[in-house]
C-alpha cells in the first residue's frame, strides 16, 4: 500500500501542477492566514500629484468588505478486491483527473463568479458590472460610469465578452487561497471504509475562495463583437478620472471571450482590415483596422 501511495500521489501532483490555468491573468492572488481576509474601502485609484502644502492621503478606508475561505474536496474510492488483483487501470485516470480538477479549480472560483458580476455586489455597493460607478469629469465633479454595455438600438444581443486592464498591481479580481490542494488517503485496513465497506478512499481538499477587486478595470458587454463596440469599450474605461480630474490612464490590454466568439476576437484583434460601421449608422465599408494589436485576444472556455 505504501508504494501505491506515492504513486498515487505522483500522478495527482503532477496533474495538479500541469494544469493550465487563467485566473493568474485577472487576479490578485491572496495568501490568507485565517478564517476571513479584510479588505478596506479603497475610493479611488490613487496617482501622484506634486507637493504643493499637505499631503492628500488616500485612505484605505474601513467599510471595505470581506472574503471568507471555503472548503472544496472531492474524493474516489476503490474496491478493496480491485486492488488485490492489481486492476489499476481506471483509477489511475481517476487520480489523474482528481489532480487535474483541483488544478483547474481556481478558474472555475474566479471566472465563475465573474460571470455573475452583473447581479453581484462588489466593495461600493454596486454590482461589479453595473450602469452606476462613479467617476469624475475633467472638472473633478463626480459623474456616473457604467462599465456594461447592452446591445443599441437594431443590435442584437451576444454572448457577454470582457475588456480588462491587467497592467497594475491592482487586478479586477482576487483570489484568495487558504490551503493549498492536497491529496490523503485512507488505505489503512483497520480503517473504518476499509473495514466496514472494504473501499480504499483517496481525497483531496483545499481552502480558498474568490472576490471582485477594482471594477474600473473590467467592462463587459453583450453588444455584438464588433470595431465600433469594441472601440465604445476602450473609450469608456480610458474616460475615467480621479476624484482631481486627472485621467487614471487605463489602457485595456485583454479581450476575453467565452469559445463562441473566437472568431471575432481574433479577426479584431489580427486582421489588418475590418468592417466599419459609417455615419449613417447602416452602412458599413471595409477600412484599415484600427484595434490590431490592441489587446490579447484570450478565449476562455469557462465563460
Amino acid at each position: 500500500m505504501q508504494t501505491l501511495d506515492v504513486g498515487v500521489r505522483t500522478q495527482f501532483n503532477q496533474f495538479l501542477q500541469t494544469a493550465p490555468s487563467m485566473f493568474k491573468m485577472i487576479s490578485m492572488v491572496i495568501p490568507s492566514t485565517s478564517r476571513a481576509n479584510f479588505y478596506p474601502k479603497l475610493d479611488e485609484l490613487p496617482g501622484l500629484r506634486e507637493w504643493l502644502g499637505d499631503r492628500v492621503v488616500h485612505r484605505m478606508k474601513s467599510g471595505g468588505f470581506s472574503i471568507e475561505n471555503k472548503t472544496f474536496e472531492g474524493t474516489i474510492g476503490i474496491d478493496r478486491d480491485d486492488i488485490d488483483d492489481d486492476n489499476f487501470g481506471i483509477f489511475n485516470i481517476g487520480i489523474q483527473q482528481l489532480g487535474k480538477n483541483a488544478g483547474d479549480f481556481p478558474d472555475l472560483l474566479v471566472f465563475g463568479l465573474l460571470k455573475k458580476g452583473t447581479t453581484t455586489k462588489c466593495w461600493d455597493g454596486q454590482n461589479f458590472f453595473d450602469a452606476d460607478h462613479e467617476t469624475s469629469d475633467a472638472t473633478g465633479k463626480t459623474v456616473s460610469y457604467a462599465n456594461i454595455s447592452t446591445p443599441l438600438t437594431g443590435e442584437t444581443a451576444g454572448p457577454m465578452w470582457f475588456l480588462f486592464d491587467t497592467t497594475r498591481p491592482l487586478q479586477p479580481m482576487i483570489f484568495q487561497n487558504r490551503r493549498d490542494f492536497s491529496i490523503t488517503s485512507k488505505t489503512a485496513l483497520d480503517d473504518d471504509n476499509v473495514f466496514r465497506a472494504k473501499e480504499f478512499l483517496w481525497g483531496t481538499d483545499g481552502r480558498c475562495n474568490a472576490g471582485f477587486g477594482l471594477w474600473q478595470l473590467a467592462y463587459a458587454s453583450t453588444r455584438p463583437l464588433n470595431a465600433e463596440s469594441y472601440g465604445a469599450a476602450r473609450a469608456a474605461m480610458a474616460s475615467q478620472r480621479r476624484a482631481d480630474g486627472v485621467p487614471y490612464g487605463i489602457k485595456p490590454n485583454l479581450l476575453m471571450v467565452p469559445s463562441s466568439l473566437e472568431g471575432a476576437a481574433n479577426g479584431l484583434m489580427k486582421s489588418d482590415l475590418v468592417a466599419q460601421l459609417q455615419s449613417d449608422g447602416k452602412t458599413y465599408v471595409t477600412t484599415s483596422n484600427p484595434w490590431k494589436g490592441t489587446a490579447t485576444p484570450v478565449v476562455c472556455p469557462h465563460l
